[in-house]
Parts: structure tokens; C-alpha cells; sequence
């Protein structure tokens, strides 16, 4: 009597499981597919979070040092887009919690191709973040 009422309990419970973990996953691929739709991204890490509160400033100035240095290693607005997006922020060299405008040190590796042949140099991006605008101070080539 006692085996037969396990059975029952266990084969209820192993039932609301089913139905717990369909419904689950159907909320998920509803959620996913609601999400695509609307182009939502979710940043999690404090890497993503940085870049996207960085790109999603007003306005994206370039100081004169910055400009020379974009200059003579010919960088241009489709490089600084790839930083934004693909960059690493480097806690360590970065002044996060500065007011009123924090500054981050993003670690970039750009890969430029000439002459059927591509070069890839490491760059520092010094970018300081303030209220409605974002400011690249200075763009460090790296060893």
C-alpha cells in the first residue's frame, strides 16, 4: 500500500515537473524571439555594461592628441565603432569611480590591410565618460 502511494506521488510530481519545465521552456523561446524581434541586447558583464553606456552617449568628441594619433596610423570612425563594440576595458589603468566624468582604458587590437597584407597593432583608447558626452583624450599604440 505504502510502495503503490510513492508511486503516485512520484509519478504526480515527475508530471508537474513536465509541465513546469515545458511551460519553461516555451516562455524562453517566446522571451528569445520577442527579444530578437525588438533588437534588445542585455550586457551583463561590467565590460559590456561600460562600452554600451559609452556608445550610447550624445555625443562622441575626439580630442586634437587623439586625432593625431587616429592621423598617423590612418584610424577612422568604422575603427572607433569596432572599440566601442569589441573593445576589453582594463579596470586596472581605468578611473571608474572619478566625478564627474569617470575615464576607461580600452584594449583594442586593429588589423588594417594593405598591399594584400594584413598588419595588426595594439592600441589603448583612453576614453572619459561624463554626462551627455563621451570624449576620446588620447589613443596609446602598444608593443
Amino acid at each position: 500500500m505504502i510502495k503503490e502511494l510513492l508511486k503516485q506521488i512520484d509519478a504526480k510530481l515527475l508530471r508537474r515537473f513536465g509541465y513546469y519545465f515545458g511551460g519553461l521552456a516555451l516562455g524562453v523561446v517566446a522571451l528569445s524571439y520577442i527579444n530578437k524581434q525588438k533588437g534588445t541586447t542585455f550586457a551583463y558583464f561590467p565590460n559590456a555594461r561600460t562600452l554600451k553606456q559609452i556608445q550610447l552617449k550624445d555625443t562622441l568628441k575626439i580630442d586634437a592628441l587623439a586625432q593625431k594619433t587616429m592621423d598617423q596610423f590612418h584610424l577612422d570612425s568604422l575603427d572607433i565603432q569596432y572599440v566601442l563594440h569589441k573593445g576589453n576595458v582594463d579596470f586596472s589603468k581605468s578611473h571608474p569611480r572619478v566625478t564627474p566624468c569617470p575615464d576607461y582604458w580600452i584594449d583594442i587590437t586593429i588589423g588594417k590591410k594593405t598591399n594584400d597584407q594584413v598588419l595588426s597593432q595594439k592600441f589603448a583608447f583612453i576614453i572619459e565618460r561624463c554626462e551627455y558626452v563621451a570624449t576620446i583624450k588620447e589613443i596609446k599604440p602598444l608593443p
